[in-house]
């Protein structure tokens, strides 16, 4: 069984600094880890806790309590160098930029080459500690850079890597000076993790417009390598704190606390993303709004000292201590102060009568990658007497908890009618909230988390994933390999699949000067004319455009990538496309208009059933970045509309949903001879699909570089024709001798239920 293979910043443990009294983290990933039951050994690699020595660590390592199938791997980093890395660049730089507080970063380019020096030394550690079947799980925003110099030394590791803070918009990441070399770095595992599938998605759309390269929704390849995204909400270890709620001392402690009246409760660390002044603004609001609830209430706010070295938290401390002073000192009666403020951190039998005891969490984080505290709070409850969670809407666990009433921070007066509805509230639905998310909690705990992860790290990749089209030179050996290779499955017929552009064309300057030679023409005259093919030339050209080029060829043409197509036989365009354009095109075509007058020498082409930016003639950096741009606004705008947004070869199209290239070669292949062997050419992204269609069916080939689905790559354009005419030649001798009734004189029509299906 493979090992697993935890890195985080810190070693789950602390040492008195004699070295004799270890105490080991209960914290949540420690717990999620050891709740999954497995035979797996289990290695922890981290920074080396306080106090903890080269020469002392034999001794403390003997003497770890806990789960003796961990064991832990140190890394000695520089007192100095340790604080670059991780305040001067994890706290003052990336911090503030993943929680959208961007005005806070402070970057220094010698702090960066020291977070990138001690992540490197974890990457030696790993890849010294490291089995080749080993499962490696990078943990947060400290160790960004790990999976590229990782990647470096033991190429075949399995990579994952989890965030555990928001990945913000890609308007405020591209901020970060070192924006690129992250997301190199994040591309080199094999698995990233968000919480929430917001940041899932603002991850693709900073790779989109950063690298330029084009996410799948939940995967991504580049350079031959794929990258799986997902989405695992971190949870928390549901029945601890189920179990030590119904404790009778926990339950002595929170009837001490219990005052008369409403309690609402806020825990948070005294940082500037928890949104401490706003949960007390709006507790103002409430106060003055609803003046009948005085007495009534009060707020109880537990701020967890964090940084108190910075000005900027020594700032927020005195800002916050200063509006609970303006609070109370408006509000307070002789028998009544609304707001109590513990500046401290509390235990945790204290944290659990607290969270017994209160009426109410309040939760108004600006920024939150997911909010555990609200996870606890409606753990620790009971049906006897219910809480209530006010849950901030910019908090992960507001995408994973059903049944809160959400804010808006910002909001005060809709924070306040919140917290009077949390007031007013009657049992009965307190009880039905509750149950629905504790039922929730119970089912998907830390544990389930980290199993999730570690199961989709594990999972075997697609062959085509792990490796690239196999590159091949078209000579005559490579002709006789792949003719051995289709009459191995005694096909009936051959489809042959052919893109157009960069395919059977050089791709021009100006597209429509990408016409056929009389050379290449020729080449497919003759294709067409053996009587055992099928030729289907497959492009995203428009179908007058097509019919110019294939006069009087007999083939089969699919123009807009499959939204019109033209049957021998038939002599008739059918369009497959169902819905209308009209709710889509004319936006479309404002859009792309707009980035051809921004961008000098690019162009918009309109089509029936799509449309198109091309600027192959553009100034190339401007250029590549509006693209970038042109993508995420059509995807963001179009989304819920019947359309796919393409990034092909200096051009941007938008088209139909029905206008797929995968789509069309699935349909024509379940349609043609139940033995017909496949065999499709294509050269850029668009053609991806037709490659993946064909899986099973048939031989791809990619034409040019670049990661590709396809089975084999030929290099250069200029050789296609050349190899078209030898292979169709050399599978016409050996078909004819292999199987003489395969040979027919007439070539049947193709199926009519494809061409029913196409009617307008």
């Amino acid at each position: 069984m493979s090992r697993w293979v935890t890195v985080a910043n810190r070693l789950p443990f602390t040492l008195s600094p004699d070295g004799e009294q270890i105490t080991t983290s209960t914290g949540g990933l420690v717990s999620a880890l050891s709740g999954v039951h497995a035979a797996a050994e289990k290695i922890w690699i981290g920074c080396a806790p306080d106090h903890l020595t080269p020469e002392n660590w034999k001794s403390v390592q003997a003497k770890i309590p806990g789960d003796s199938s961990w064991s832990y791997r140190p890394i000695f980093v520089d007192k100095a160098l340790y604080d670059s890395y991780y305040n001067r660049t994890g706290n003052d730089v990336l911090w503030p930029l993943l929680h959208y507080q961007p005005e806070l970063v402070s970057f220094d380019k010698s702090s960066w080459e020291d977070y990138k020096t001690v992540n490197e030394k974890f990457a030696e550690a790993i890849a010294q500690e490291a089995q080749d079947d080993d499962l490696i799980w990078i943990h947060d925003f400290h160790l960004f850079m790990v999976p590229k110099f990782l990647r470096k030394l033991r190429p075949k590791l399995k990579i994952g890597f989890f965030l555990h803070v928001p990945f913000p918009t890609s308007e405020v990441f591209r901020q970060l000076p070192v924006r690129e070399q992250i997301l190199d770095s994040l591309l080199e595992c094999d698995l990233v993790g968000f919480h929430d599938y917001s940041y899932l998605q603002h991850f693709g759309s900073s790779l989109l417009r950063l690298l330029g390269v084009e996410p799948q929704f939940t995967s991504v390849t580049r350079d031959g390598r794929t990258t799986r995204f997902g989405v695992f909400p971190v949870s928390i270890d549901t029945e601890k704190f189920m179990r030590r709620a119904r404790d009778p001392k926990i339950h002595a402690l929170a009837q001490n606390i219990k005052e008369q009246g409403f309690l609402f409760l806020g825990v948070d660390r005294l940082d500037y993303i928890k949104g401490l002044d706003l949960k007390l603004k709006a507790f103002r609001t409430f106060l003055k709004k609803y003046p009948h609830v005085r007495e009534q209430v009060s707020l109880l706010q537990i701020a967890v000292p964090t940084r108190g070295d910075v000005p900027v938290y020594c700032q927020l401390a005195r800002d916050i201590a200063q509006l609970i002073g303006e609070i109370n000192g408006e509000f307070s009666t002789p028998n009544w102060t609304p707001v109590r403020y513990i500046h401290a951190s509390v235990s945790f039998d204290d944290l659990m009568a607290l969270y017994r005891s209160a009426d109410a969490l309040l939760v108004t984080s600006k920024r939150d990658g997911m909010n555990l505290v609200a996870l606890e709070y409606l753990a620790s409850q009971t049906v006897e007497k219910p809480g209530v969670v006010l849950l901030s809407e910019f908090a992960g666990a507001a995408s994973a908890l059903s049944h809160t009433l959400p804010i808006n921070p910002w909001d005060l007066e809709d924070s306040a009618r919140k917290m009077l509805q949390a007031l007013e509230m009657t049992r009965e639905e307190k009880v039905f909230r509750l149950r629905m998310m504790q039922d929730f909690l119970r089912e998907y705990t830390a544990t389930d988390w980290a199993a999730a992860f570690i199961a989709e790290l594990a999972k075997e990749m697609p062959a085509e994933n792990l490796k690239g089209p196999a590159r091949i030179e078209p000579n005559q050996d490579a002709v006789d390999l792949l003719c051995d290779r289709v009459l191995a499955s005694k096909p009936e017929r051959i489809a042959l699949l052919l893109d157009y552009d960069g395919t059977l064309t050089p791709i021009r300057s100006r597209p429509e000067e990408a016409v056929m030679s009389q050379e290449e023409r020729d080449a497919i005259l003759e294709l067409s004319r053996y009587p055992w093919i099928d030729l289907v030339i497959v492009s995203g050209r428009d179908s007058k455009f097509m019919a110019s080029q294939f006069f009087g060829i007999n083939a089969h043409l699919a123009a807009e990538h499959g939204a019109k197509v033209f049957s021998p036989g038939l002599r008739k365009w059918r369009r497959r496309v169902l819905r209308t354009r009209s709710t889509w095109y004319p936006a479309a075509e404002k859009i792309m208009s707009d980035y051809a007058a921004r961008v000098p020498h690019s162009r918009v082409e309109k089509k029936q059933y799509s449309i198109a930016w091309h600027y192959r003639l553009a100034p190339q950096e401007f250029a590549d970045f509006q693209a970038r741009k042109l993508v995420e606004e059509l995807e963001v705008g179009l989304s819920n509309l019947p359309v796919n947004v393409l990034r092909g070869k200096k051009v941007v199209e938008l088209r139909a949903m029905e206008a797929d290239k995968g789509v069309f070669a699935r349909t024509f292949l379940e349609d043609a001879s139940p033995n017909t062997f496949a065999l499709a050419l294509g050269d850029d992204s668009t053609d991806e699909d037709m490659f993946r269609a064909i899986k099973g069916r048939g031989i791809s080939f990619k034409i040019g570089a670049g990661s590709s689905a396809a089975d084999i790559a030929i290099h250069s354009q200029s050789l296609v024709i050349d190899f078209l005419r030898s292979l169709g030649r050399a599978l016409d001798q050996r078909m004819q001798r292999f199987e003489p009734e395969m040979h027919v004189e007439t070539r049947p029509t193709h199926s009519a239920r494809f061409e029913t299906a196409s009617l307008d």
